[in-house]
């Protein structure tokens, strides 16, 4: 079988999984994957929120991230992170927190959040408040009937929408936060 030409420069990532999201296979994951290979250059800070498998920071990891950090609030999942960290040869180079974004210091270039839409919403504060000035977020897990309120309640946030994708019914969101944000993200509208 040939392989497609958009698909020979691209790594294998090896994944063994018993319960936590994320095999590559679902639309949400594709669409990170996508955009993570748009957003990066190499060299940058990663946050994978809700990781899972660990999938996306592997796939940061194989795309040149600097450093690499992944958070789940599910212990079975940063399980399953850390041991597919280990089966891909690179348990040593990301970090795997077990809790909420809250749980990680610091800030980041980019931010993949594969969750659902709730969730996202419900952590839009502390993503953004995450991000670096110019810093890219990738936002799944966002179905297609739910696309245009979330648009909607990102215009109340310094992000610039940059690329929205559907694949198989799922929407993934690519952005880049303004180049000169506070630290403190912009309050919602409505507050």
């Amino acid at each position: 079988m040939a392989v497609p030409p958009s698909y020979r420069n691209r790594s294998v990532i090896f994944l063994d999984f018993d319960s936590a999201f994320g095999t590559g296979g679902h639309g949400t994951t594709e669409g990170c994957l996508i955009a993570l290979e748009h957003a990066m250059s190499g060299g940058e800070t990663v946050l994978d929120v809700g990781t899972g498998t660990g999938i996306l920071a592997i796939a940061a990891h194989r795309l040149g991230a600097a450093r690499i950090t992944a958070v789940d609030i599910d212990r079975v999942a940063c399980s399953e992170a850390k041991r597919n960290l280990a089966i891909n040869g690179i348990e040593g180079d990301i970090v795997v927190t077990e809790g909420g974004i809250g749980t990680v210091d610091g800030r980041f270039d980019i931010i993949a959040a594969n969750l659902r839409t709730p969730v996202l919403v419900g952590l839009m504060d502390e993503l953004i408040g995450k991000l670096n000035p110019g810093g890219f977020a990738i936002l799944s897990g966002v179905m297609e009937k739910e696309l245009h309120p979330f648009l909607c309640f990102l215009d109340a946030y310094p992000l610039e929408i940059l690329d929205i994708q559907r694949i198989r019914g799922w929407m993934t969101v690519a952005g880049r936060s303004e180049p000169d944000h506070a630290s403190p993200p912009m309050p919602r509208k409505g507050r």
